[in-house]
């Protein structure tokens, strides 16, 4: 660890040298890129939040351009199964059908610009469930805020294999600086720290991200380490299969606080025959599925499953507004919450959390988690998680200061994360 604080160190004198060499190159990895993900479309539609949807044939979609998909053949016959839930009194689901949908075989592509894939590059990438923000976790991901703050419940019986995990979340709407960002989701991951594998997903607000601060269904995944992946479908290798609703769909309604709760289902679940992971949100409604060529831990179920939240904080070392805004109190309609939480074994079946549970909260103490473990039929076992926020970028719990910023962007960060290999394979 010292050798790699050293070389974090020196690279920090030449970086905006760097910056510099490195910014044409980028201009054309970004261009590149577009052109990668621009597909001849069937149809062509503007969302009223101004997003414009290709309708791409199913099988030319960006996603199968990942080097490790070019043999893929796209799944569209699966075995999941589905869990029941009792709503309780005040709580309204997320309404998710409303884009027109794109034709029969045909599948809804956001098409993706160059300021897209800019801010995207700007955008944290999501640090593990267990993480604990030490300084090892933030110089050993490529591009983690240096102030991201995690909260979560982790399932660690790690002989129980996780197929999948699933719950019921609710939404707010949130206000927050245009390079902050909260996320509220839950976690499969398994593999080592540096080569980690993880699929996430829930909802998000990001004004860098997205252009606006609504919540938003999203994922994320990684198959090394963070070196590869992106949020939703900005890069090759989430499969799109469902007609009108996309990781980044808007969410329209919200809950209120203290009032009614607008909630909505989410479920990741592993394919027993393809071994292929899909997302399945609402009404049993199937986005689509992370293929398990992308993935080397995760290819037969994982020891993990998580649920929580992330805050990521500001060049200002501020993080935001988590849930509602509000630490956890009891009263479920004051936090966030995450209830009837279940993983799921290898013959689908939905299976209660068991007692060998960690919960994390990070030191800054901007954010609280409660679990309440198994609350009775309509609740199961839940969390309430979030707060307000608050300067999250130092103190002495192993994190850098929130304003300590390195310029030069990820071409930056990529340098650091190649001195650093150099540095372990000379250990």
């Amino acid at each position: 660890m010292k050798l790699a604080l050293l070389f974090l160190i020196s690279l920090c004198v030449s970086t905006s040298e760097m910056a510099s060499i490195s910014e044409g190159d980028d201009n054309r990895d970004l261009e590149r890129r577009v052109r990668m993900m621009t597909k001849s479309p069937m149809k062509t539609f503007v969302t009223k939040e101004g997003d414009t949807i290709d309708c791409v044939e199913i099988d030319k979609q960006p996603a199968l351009d990942h080097p490790q998909l070019k043999n893929h053949k796209i799944q569209t016959e699966l075995n999941l199964s589905f869990v029941g839930f009792h709503a309780p009194s005040k709580v309204k689901y997320v309404q998710f059908e409303s884009r027109d949908p794109c034709p029969i075989r045909t599948v809804p592509i956001r098409r993706v610009r160059k300021e897209d894939l800019t801010r995207a590059k700007s955008e944290a990438k999501m640090p593990s469930s267990n993480s604990q923000n030490t300084l090892s976790q933030h110089v050993l991901s490529l591009s983690l805020s240096l102030s991201t703050c995690v909260v979560s419940l982790r399932d660690e019986m790690t002989e129980n294999i996780k197929y999948g995990g699933c719950g019921e979340i609710n939404v707010y709407n949130l206000t927050m600086a245009h390079d902050q960002a909260s996320s509220h989701n839950m976690w499969i991951e398994s593999g080592p720290l540096n080569h980690i594998n993880m699929i996430v997903a829930g909802w998000q607000v990001s004004p860098q991200l997205y252009g606006d601060s609504r919540p938003r269904l999203f994922t994320y995944w990684t198959g090394d380490g963070q070196r590869n992946g992106c949020y939703n479908m900005l890069c090759p290798g989430f499969v799109q299969v469902h007609r009108s609703i996309t990781p980044g769909h808007l969410i329209d309604a919200s809950s209120i606080y203290g009032g009614p709760q607008i909630v909505f289902f989410i479920q990741i679940h592993q394919d027993a025959g393809t071994k292929n992971w899909w997302l399945t949100v609402g009404d049993q409604i199937i986005i689509g599925y992370w293929p398990s060529e992308l993935f080397l831990y995760l290819r037969n179920g994982s020891p993990h499953a998580a649920w929580g939240g992330v805050g990521m904080a500001g060049r200002n070392g501020v993080c935001p507004p988590m849930g509602s805004g509000h630490k956890p109190d009891g009263d479920f309609s004051h936090a966030t919450f995450f209830r009837t939480l279940h993983w799921i074994d290898a013959t689908g079946g939905f299976q209660r959390l068991s007692k060998k549970t960690v919960k994390w909260v990070d030191k800054s103490n901007v954010y609280d988690l409660k679990y309440y473990g198994d609350r009775g039929r309509e609740d199961g076992y839940c969390i309430s998680f979030g707060g307000p926020g608050g300067y999250c970028g130092g103190g002495m719990d192993g994190r850098l200061s929130g304003s300590t910023t390195l310029s030069g962007g990820s071409s930056i960060v990529k340098s650091i994360w190649n001195g650093l290999g150099n540095v372990r394979s000379r250990r």
